[in-house]
């Protein structure tokens, strides 16, 4: 199944048209391969996929299939043996499917989530688990081939800034950024603007962030001034 409002193949019609060739995507919580995922599509179209997740329970199924996946959880900081909250959904219905560990679990659980979450009908449970916490500068500095990255998505339930925060980048300089804002904060759009970026597109609980001097078409000018 596509990501939500199918976000993933909004971003690659408009903004990477074919034939523009395969770039590199890195997802901070990852979750399932399988199910609301931005980055199927694109490991579909032959993208570099550097997936990052903390849940070991979806790290597993990452691995069965035989993708690469980083278990850390991102921030703005490296510590180890930190407390990761796990909330359960128990397969709690979502658009066209369920949602197990999808919702809430995070490094901890910010106070507009646990108000959803009180709210939530099938009365999750929420276990504590230790995880690493790296942030991304230093996951990425193991992977020196990565001088940019094409599109960058974070879905951490609430703590999005956070891992924005461990990124140098002036360094990665992300053409894209897929933030989840689901409470319609405008300290992320504050926190882009100030770092060269420009909301794009919102499709909740998602928003597209677009570096500047980035946009719809420029792949096909570039592709028509080489096929000259």
């Amino acid at each position: 199944m596509a990501a939500e409002k199918n976000i993933d193949l909004l971003i690659q019609q408009k903004l990477f048209p074919l034939p523009a060739p395969p770039g590199v995507l890195v997802e901070v919580g990852a979750a399932r391969p399988d199910y609301l995922s931005i980055s199927a599509s694109f490991r579909q179209l032959g993208w570099r996929v550097f997936s990052i997740e903390p849940n070991p329970h979806f790290c597993a199924m990452h691995k069965r299939l035989g993708y690469e996946i980083i278990q850390y959880a991102c921030s703005d900081e490296d510590r180890d043996d930190v407390d990761f909250y796990v909330v359960n959904s128990k397969n709690a219905s979502y658009l066209d499917g369920t949602v197990s560990f999808e919702s809430f679990s995070s490094l901890g659980i910010k106070a507009k989530f646990a108000e959803d979450l009180k709210k939530s009908k099938a009365a999750p449970e929420v276990d504590t688990i230790k995880v690493n916490v790296r942030r991304l500068d230093t996951i990425l500095q193991q992977y020196p081939k990565i001088q940019h990255i094409d599109v960058l998505a974070v879905d951490v339930e609430g703590w999005e800034l956070s891992v924005m925060r461990g990124l140098n980048l002036d360094t990665y300089r992300p053409s894209v950024v897929i933030l989840e804002n689901l409470f319609k904060s405008r300290e992320y759009r504050r926190f882009m603007r100030n770092h060269g970026y420009r909301r794009w597109k919102r499709l909740k609980p998602n928003e597209i962030y677009l570096r500047k001097g980035f946009g719809p078409g420029l792949w096909t000018r570039i592709l028509q001034r080489f096929s000259r």
